[in-house]
């Protein structure tokens, strides 16, 4: 069995190292977008490449708006084109595949068949007051869970449905649709994701500004706001100070999904792969910061240049096909008051169309 994952990661310098190692345990192949990151993840990335792990790197920055399910279809068409998978696994940069070991997961794969998909249930882990501050990695420092019954969390695609015309990935990898159409899934039995998406102050802060600022780009995004992000930019609003109180709120709105406060103790002993350049395990939530506001203002100077451009130009195309509509109306009437009044039809000028 060939398994390969995708993957559009941006900022993850705090753990992609962790992730890559731990991951190509159990697929043969790794396909990444660098989306613009700001902190080391492009030079990990890199590094990881010329050690000769089976990754595949791409740079491709959005600069406004992000729409992750639209460009995980495309890289999951981009990694089929490449090679023959069987299965493809759309991960973020936080979610580790935990299970025995390789032929577990393939025993799961094979139960679902070739066609339907599958699904992970997940662990989402969470920060706690009992977390060890002084541990810099966090894969180690959080070591409690959310408690919740098993659900489908992100979804796990067979090679020969993610080649037909009309299959998506939905936002967020939770679910898949053809031609709009949500597809069944069944939840693997021995298979789980390890999720870490609240990890520091710094990250949560980061994260929320930018992925607000990166969501509400979005033309469509009254339609799928996501209402956890809009929460924990709320809370964020209500502080005072440049140093956050009410971290555990939002380490809840802005981390596990589900579960609340309720947590059970469950460090990640099931990981995979040493981490041989902690010293590049660095975030800077400023540059994430700034980098989204970058993006934004970018967007919105290049839509001020095109009208400007299509002002200068004379008019929109808009405007040009008014024109021509009342061209045509102003020569309907010269023809109708010309046969009303038994004339000779007048002609048009030269040049008209």
């Amino acid at each position: 069995m060939r398994l390969a994952g995708v993957s559009v990661v941006r900022d993850e310098a705090d753990i992609i190292e962790a992730w890559v190692r731990h991951n190509l345990f159990f697929l043969d192949h790794l396909y990444i977008v660098d989306d613009g990151s700001t902190d080391q993840t492009t030079r990990i990335l890199d590094i990881l490449v010329s050690e000769g792990l089976p990754v595949s790197v791409t740079s491709e920055k959005s600069l406004a708006a992000y729409h992750q399910g639209e460009r995980t279809t495309a890289l999951i068409a981009y990694a089929m084109a490449a090679s023959s998978w069987d299965f493809v696994f759309p991960l973020d940069g936080d979610e580790f595949i935990v299970a025995e070991d390789r032929a577990a997961l393939e025993t799961d794969l094979a139960a679902i068949g070739g066609y339907r998909l599958g699904g992970l249930n997940p662990r989402h882990y969470l920060m706690t007051e009992q977390d060890d501050l002084e541990e810099p990695c966090p894969l180690t420092r959080l070591r409690h869970v959310a408690v919740h019954e098993p659900y489908i969390f992100k979804v796990i695609v067979p090679g020969a449905l993610a080649c037909e015309r009309g299959f998506a990935i939905v936002d967020g990898n939770h679910r898949a649709t053809k031609w709009d159409v949500t597809l069944p899934a069944t939840l693997l039995p021995n298979v789980q994701l390890a999720h870490f998406p609240a990890r520091s102050e710094a990250q949560l802060v980061s994260k929320g500004i930018a992925g607000y600022l990166r969501w509400t780009a979005r033309t469509d995004f009254s339609h799928g706001a996501p209402d956890r992000l809009l929460e924990g930019v709320g809370i964020l609003k209500e502080e005072d100070d440049i140093k956050v109180r009410a971290i555990g709120r939002l380490a809840e709105a802005l981390g596990a999904d589900r579960g609340g406060r309720t947590a059970r103790l469950q460090p990640f002993v099931e990981r995979r792969g040493e981490v041989r350049y902690p010293e590049l395990a660095r975030i800077f939530p400023y540059r994430r910061v700034l980098s989204a506001t970058d993006d934004l203002v970018h967007a919105f100077k290049a839509a001020l240049d095109e009208n400007r451009e299509l002002r200068q130009g004379g008019a929109t195309f808009q405007s040009r096909l008014f024109g021509a509509f009342s061209r045509h109306q102003k020569s309907l009437r010269r023809r109708l008051t010309a046969l009303r009044h038994g004339q000779d039809v007048p002609k048009e000028p030269i040049g008209y169309y």
